[in-house]
């Protein structure tokens, strides 16, 4: 699923003293079968704009043929966010005394998705994540919350969408965890063919596996650009730049020269090539 933000403007209490400006006049594409990264604050609403839970002020949102508009009308709105899953910060829709069988099921129910063996499919959609068959029958509150990251994801592939949009997902997660995840993702891109959205405020996570960095600035999409980007001083006017940024740059400044690295492990490996 190909998607574009044409035109696109999200603004609350318009003309008030509480008017909020989400996105002013953004136009960007997200190709099909692709990793983006959102890099800003209150970018939970690009999720909330494609999945029509949200209508924009003014411009459009395509998802292929279907156009999301303020006054469009949508003939079938579960069929879009069975394409279209999100895996947001906030548990307010998990209820701590489920367990992780019974969340799975209510999720597949709710986006009419029925497999023809329940049970297997949602082994196979853990064992995705990481998570043997033994966490079925865990309570959602015996979660840590890497687990219960890994059980909202799992959630989210049972139904088995085109899209997966992921907010602010590295928050609280171990450089080991960040890096199981980082590789599971690219692992739904290119073996399951799914299209990753992210969205972040922490630049670092993005390293390796986007495409495509969109960065949003009071509303305005002022960075639209491959990863190459995160090496070119304009990007860190919006963001803060990442400590392996910074350290490479110091040393090639110091007359060091040691590749580009976005890598910790791979960095390490060239300095101490460098230093024999």
């Amino acid at each position: 699923m190909e998607i574009i933000l044409n035109q696109l403007y999200c603004i609350d209490n318009k003309k008030t003293s509480m008017e909020k400006k989400y996105l002013d006049d953004v136009n960007l594409v997200i190709n099909k079968g692709s990793i983006v990264g959102f890099v800003g604050e209150n970018l939970r609403i690009i999720g909330d704009l494609i999945m029509a839970i949200k209508r924009p002020s003014k411009g459009e949102v395509k998802l292929d043929s279907l156009i999301i508009k303020r006054t469009s009308h949508i003939d079938n709105v579960l069929n879009l966010r069975k394409k279209v899953g999100c895996v947001y910060s906030s548990n307010i829709d998990i209820a701590i005394d489920e367990t992780v069988k019974s969340l799975l099921k209510k999720t597949m129910k709710n986006y009419g998705y029925k497999p023809s063996n329940i049970t297997k499919h949602m082994v196979d959609s853990l064992k995705i994540v990481g998570l043997d068959d033994s966490f079925l029958n865990r309570e959602i509150k015996t979660l840590s919350s890497t687990e219960m990251k890994k059980v909202k994801l799992a959630c989210v592939i049972s139904y088995n969408p085109e899209v997966i949009i992921l907010e602010n997902f590295e928050k609280g997660l171990i450089y080991r965890e960040r890096e199981y995840f980082r590789k599971l993702f690219l692992k739904l891109k290119n073996k399951f063919k799914k299209t990753i959205i992210l969205i972040t405020t922490d630049l670092s996570f993005l390293f390796e596996i986007v495409d495509k960095v969109f960065v949003i600035n009071n509303g305005k999409l002022v960075i639209s650009d491959d990863k190459d980007i995160f090496y070119e001083d304009k990007l860190y006017k919006y963001v803060e730049m990442p400590n392996i940024i910074s350290f490479t740059k110091y040393a090639q400044q110091e007359d060091h020269h040691i590749s580009e690295y976005t890598d910790i492990k791979e960095l390490i490996k060239e300095l101490y090539r460098n230093v024999k």
